[in-house]
């Protein structure tokens, strides 16, 4: 199948795509594979080199444990940060596989999402009506005291000084393990 990528998220941030992979085909030249923010989660493509701009090597990886709720971040295999999280209930749970952080955004900025929020790859499979299709983010909460807990309609929430302090360490592209 061919289609076409945006180069904007829904946002209206550059889309960046992770790199998964690379092959060079005669021809045509050099190709990536990369994951792509569609559902079913964890689809990847193939696109040419010649259609994507820059790119840079992240040393971090987000793991989220879903049992345990608790997030993990990590610099070159050493834990720099963890959290606790509030993830989704049964009826519309946190999906679960290998994403990527699509952006950062403060114009989201309110009580109910706290100071930021980052967009990721992931969606959810459950509320596909939803903004833009029901993207996962990571982000702060105006009911703090309700994390640790399976508590959200599928996004991964943390108290807003653990977002912030996130803000601060995670780059975007970062990858995200949620499992």
């Amino acid at each position: 199948m061919i289609a076409r990528i945006s180069t904007r998220t829904p946002e209206g941030s550059a889309n960046i795509l992770e790199l998964i992979g690379s092959a060079r085909l005669e021809p045509s030249g050099l190709w990536q594979r990369v994951r792509l923010a569609i559902l079913p989660n964890g689809t990847t493509a193939w696109v040419p080199r010649s259609a994507l701009g820059g790119s840079v090597e992240l040393d971090t990886e987000l793991v989220v444990d879903l049992v345990h709720f608790r997030a993990r971040l990590f610099r070159d295999g050493a834990m720099v940060f963890s959290a606790p999280v509030g993830v989704g209930r049964r009826s519309s749970p946190t999906p679960t596989g290998r994403f990527y952080v699509r952006d950062v955004l403060t114009s989201y900025r309110s009580l109910a999402y706290g100071p930021i929020a980052f967009g990721t790859s992931a969606r959810t499979a459950v509320l596909t009506d939803w903004p833009a299709g029901g993207y996962i983010g990571i982000h702060g909460t105006d009911r703090p005291g309700l994390i640790p807990g399976a508590i959200s309609h599928g996004c991964i929430r943390m108290r807003n000084s653990d977002v912030r302090r996130l803000a601060e360490l995670m780059p975007v592209g970062t990858p995200v393990v949620i499992r």
